[in-house]
């Protein structure tokens, strides 16, 4: 999960001074050694993709960086779960004003 792409981006757009909502819809796997296609391209797709997934800790830690960039619309694309979604919801709980309803279903760690 990488955000390089998007301060590519941001970084025109500043440059430029425009300021449109950014958004970002991330793979939830890894895949830094992924082909011209993408995560379809690796020998794991599509059956075997499970030890690349990204931990919902990693998710925590990307939303924050995003949100840090500006962006504002944090969603998820591939692979990602509920778990995921509700990961990036806690971390950014207190700029969203509430916690999402699955919050009770765990302490928070680390929160």
């Amino acid at each position: 999960v990488c955000l390089e792409g998007m301060r590519k981006m941001k970084a025109a757009l500043d440059e430029a001074d425009l300021h449109p909502y950014l958004m970002v819809q991330p793979l939830a796997y890894m895949t830094p050694d992924a082909g011209k296609q993408g995560f379809i391209d690796l020998p794991e797709f599509p059956f075997a993709l499970e030890p690349r997934l990204c931990s919902r800790w990693e998710i925590m830690k990307f939303a924050r960086e995003a949100y840090e960039l500006g962006i504002r619309y944090i969603g998820g694309c591939c692979g990602f779960e509920p778990y995921h979604i509700r990961a990036v919801c806690e971390e950014l709980g207190k700029e969203r004003g509430f916690m999402p309803e699955g919050t009770k279903k765990h302490d928070q760690w680390g929160l």
